[in-house]
């Protein structure tokens, strides 16, 4: 892990090691609500043997993505970084466009998941000099919060946090996988999963999706609870210039239930750009 000074707080961030060619595009992986980097891939985030011959990579990965210099960042209060959690996506879109401004990165595709896909779109509507795609998995114009939810994080974090990760992933996908997402959360801690939740409850692009005019990926699942697949189509439909996915058999975390199968729409959408 690296850091970077921002606002008088360090920002903590993974980097791949790609170097840029110049023409590259640069990867940047923004995370969930009460998430962090270590949510995303290893097989994203590093392409370092060692790390696939211990096996932490899915058996079917092709590698699609090794080639572009990826950066992974934890969002203020979250992980690694210092600062405070936010209580909107739009501080965070700001977050963002001074964490890219001070590492000098020029096309840049923001690849987001859930919060991150709406901070990824903000950062569209946006229109920052260096953005040239985004990409949204499980991610809407509108985030649906309910008030029992926002209640539940403030005053019955425990419950609320299992019942919230219940509800994220496919009934099949593996144990450890929704054992990590509990913990990583419950370390978070209440207060920025709230200001988390809460900045996606109060977040509403819907009537300004026509002003959006760049390349966007949506990847949705048939079996996502957080955001459904018909809200992430409608969306879709709505946009400019969008490249729509669906999966089956998945849920909310369709970059981890379904890795390979994300990385190669990701890699089919980034060549369009090239």
């Amino acid at each position: 892990m690296a850091e970077i000074a921002l606002n008088e707080y360090k920002l903590s961030y993974s980097f791949n090691g790609v170097s840029n060619d110049g023409e590259s595009i640069n990867l940047l992986l923004v995370h969930g609500a009460g998430g962090q980097e270590l949510d995303w891939p290893m097989a994203w985030r590093s392409v370092n043997d060692l790390t696939r011959s211990l096996g932490l990579t899915p058996k079917d990965h092709g590698g699609e993505l090794d080639n572009y210099p990826i950066y992974s960042l934890d969002l203020p209060g979250h992980g690694k970084s210092g600062g405070n959690s936010q209580s909107s996506v739009e501080v965070y879109a700001e977050v963002i466009n001074d964490f890219v401004t001070a590492m000098n990165l020029k096309n840049v595709c923001v690849i987001g998941h859930s919060m991150g896909a709406s901070i990824a779109l903000n950062a569209a509507l946006n229109n920052y000099s260096w953005l040239t795609a985004i990409a949204m998995i499980g991610g809407a114009s509108k985030m649906i919060v309910s008030d029992a939810i926002l209640d539940g994080l403030q005053n019955h974090f425990e419950s609320t946090i299992e019942n919230i990760v219940k509800y994220s992933w496919y009934k099949d996908t593996g144990a450890f996988f929704k054992q990590k997402a509990q913990q990583r959360m419950l370390e978070a801690g209440s207060q920025v999963v709230h200001d988390d939740f809460y900045a996606c409850s109060t977040f509403d692009l819907t009537d300004r999706l026509a002003e959006i005019d760049l390349p966007v990926l949506v990847i949705a699942s048939d079996y996502d609870r957080m955001v459904p697949l018909k809200v992430s189509q409608h969306m879709a439909d709505q946009l400019r210039q969008s490249t729509f996915v669906a999966l089956e058999n998945c849920g909310h975390f369709q970059h981890i239930e379904q890795t390979s199968r994300v990385a190669k729409e990701l890699a089919a959408f980034l060549n369009k750009l090239n």
